[in-house]
């Protein structure tokens, strides 16, 4: 039969049928095992082992739930198989788990421990809590089955510590069941009491098999107890809940307990029925025929698997003579070597001189190479900081170089009378003055960083500074009629290179009063932190649109586009590549916050 492919709509339906089978596996026998039909028919002709161990591992769980074990354990050995082939963890221990199930009843309790220890070891691998508690309630089980009490509530207490963090799952009724059972046949039937008390009031994971189990242990109790009356009415619900789910454990449970119950009542005809109706049950459980097929299986595993060993020590075998032929032949090319070797000692000696004066010879020449190399390096980072310190000086002269020339013009063309021209002669020796002392700090500067562009700290007055700079930019304030606010009277010191922060500075600046209309407001003030002097310098500008503040809020060193200012202003688009660059030096960053048309708001962060 050619195998075809499995679509996303089949898939889908079949992970809907098993997952619908799960939710009725404890209630529905007959409508759990319709829908895992009907998923075998949508995967009939799949080639896929992972899917088929997950449809038989749902089977083989129904047909244990409902006490058929011979089925159930056909189909834990399949789902094994197809587990095998892929090597499918998850499902290779889910059917081991529920081979360990059955091999539990048919009282083979040391090989079934043996395997719930393996799944264990599987499932603490990879952190699956659920599956551990499942392990350490079948283990629980198993110690209660051999009565040995304290060793069940051991693994029953580990259980519930596994499900704390998973309080819906239905798993801890069944523990909570389980650990009543235990406290019965410890004598302590308070706690037992309570026990499945608990179950019977968790409505949100109860299932008709716990229920059916509890209501059987209250009535057990019960009738321990001497409370005849009650015990039959909780027998009698019981086994209406069996019943209606029919799983043959539970039924045949029910009914012996309730033979029990009316013998104490003295209604003999009555506990002689239900004895008979359990030991139909009893029949149908563990009759010869299901023990043979079962042991059967369990030969036929036992065969698979000693027929794997023998394969496995075959290629073993195999492997070493192959690594023995290898051995021998690895020994003749030996000798053969050391012979080679002996006839070629003299010629390899010569060549090992000859090598060595050439080793020695390449190292002096790869050593003066490398110095060549270091040379050049040397050389192109003193060329590149040299066009850097070229860039930065000529920026920022080009301010008050425009200021001058703009007064100069003005002059030319005679807009000043007297009284004009005697403030712009001030202006202008004023500018002057203040490009000269410029020119004097960049090129001491700029000689002491020829080796590269390193910040020089110190400790400087940052509202000085501020103050030096709105004095150098008097006249394009003046020309444009701002208003500069700036309360430079209280002395804030910060950690700097004062150089590079006066480039900072007369950057920022120069951008506000740039794009900042005539009669506009520029502000300047501080914010002191714990670790940070926050400089704020705000106007009232044009502003700059989102694309333009998110590259200057980037983290990139990249060239601003330049943009023309509101006098027709020019720009180079360097100031705020050498703003973030020198910030970064000095272990400060900048923040920017504008929109257009609502002016512009930097923040710049200093280290005290």
């Amino acid at each position: 039969m050619p195998f075809r492919c499995l679509y996303g709509a089949d898939l889908q339906a079949i992970d809907s049928l098993l997952s619908e089978s799960q939710a009725v596996q404890y209630d529905q026998k007959e409508l759990a095992i319709a829908y895992i039909k009907k998923a075998r028919e949508l995967a009939e002709g799949v080639e896929d082992p992972k899917l088929m161990a997950r449809i038989n591992n749902q089977e083989g769980t129904v047909y244990y739930i409902s006490g058929d074990y011979e089925l159930a354990l056909r189909r834990f050995l399949e789902a094994f198989d197809y587990a095998v082939q892929g090597d499918f963890i998850s499902q290779k221990e889910y059917a081991m788990n529920g081979r360990a199930l059955v091999l539990m009843v048919e009282r083979e309790f040391e090989l079934a421990k043996g395997l719930f220890e393996e799944c264990i070891g599987i499932n603490t691998i990879h952190g699956d809590s659920v599956r551990l508690a499942r392990n350490h309630f079948n283990l629980g089980i198993l110690h209660n089955e051999l009565f040995e009490l304290e060793k069940a509530m051991s693994h029953l207490d580990i259980a519930l510590e596994f499900l704390v963090n998973f309080p819906k799952q239905g798993l801890n009724s069944m523990v909570n069941n389980r650990m009543a059972q235990v406290y019965f046949e410890m004598g302590e039937f308070d706690n037992a009491l309570s026990k499945y008390r608990l179950v019977l009031e968790d409505s949100s994971s109860l299932t008709n098999w716990e229920k059916t189990f509890a209501l059987t242990g209250l009535a057990q109790l019960k009738l321990e107890t001497g409370d005849l009356d009650e015990a039959l009415v909780l027998g009698k619900e019981a086994l209406s809940t069996a019943e209606f789910h029919g799983a043959n454990w539970d039924l045949q449970k029910i009914t012996e307990l309730l033979s029990a119950i009316y013998k104490a009542k003295g209604k003999f005809d009555k506990a002689y029925e239900f004895l008979e109706l359990s030991q139909i049950y009893t029949d149908s459980l563990y009759n010869e025929e299901k023990s043979r097929q079962i042991a059967r299986l369990h030969l036929k595993l036992s065969q698979a698997e000693n027929e794997k060993l023998k394969a496995e020590s075959e290629i073993d075998q195999a492997v070493l003579k192959q690594r023995n032929r290898l051995l021998v032949f690895l020994s003749l090319l030996i000798l053969f070597l050391g012979f080679t070797v002996y006839f070629f000692r003299k010629t390899i000696r010569l060549k090992e001189k000859f090598n060595k004066s050439l080793e020695k010879k390449n190292r002096a020449i790869e050593k003066q190479k490398n110095y060549i190399g270091q040379q050049n390096k040397n050389l192109s980072e003193i060329n590149l900081a040299k066009t850097k310190l070229l860039s930065i000086i000529s920026h920022d002269l080009r301010s008050p170089i425009n200021s001058i020339k703009q007064l100069l013009e003005m002059k030319g063309k005679g807009y000043f009378n007297e009284d004009d021209e005697n403030e712009a002669y001030g202006l202008l020796t004023l500018q002057v003055e203040n490009t000269e002392i410029m020119l004097n700090e960049l090129l001491q500067w700029a000689n002491s960083q020829l080796d590269g562009l390193e910040p020089n700290p110190s400790d400087v007055d940052l509202a000085e500074v501020v103050s030096e700079v709105l004095i150098g930019y008097s006249f394009q304030i003046k020309t444009k009629s701002l208003n500069a606010e700036h309360n430079g009277n209280k002395r804030i010191f910060i950690r700097i290179d004062r150089v590079q922060l006066k480039i900072i500075l007369q950057n920022l600046i120069g951008n506000a009063i740039k794009f900042t209309p005539e009669h506009g407001i520029i502000k300047v003030y501080y914010v002191l932190e714990e670790s940070y002097v926050i400089c704020h310098i705000e106007d009232s500008g044009v502003g700059v649109d989102e694309h333009y503040n998110n590259l200057i809020n980037s983290r990139s060193y990249t060239r601003m586009p330049s943009k023309v200012g509101t006098a027709n202003e020019k720009g180079t688009g360097l100031g705020i590549l050498l703003v973030k660059q020198f910030l970064d030096l000095n272990g400060g960053m900048l923040k920017m916050e504008s929109k257009t048309e609502a002016g512009s708001h930097f923040i710049l962060y200093f280290k005290r």
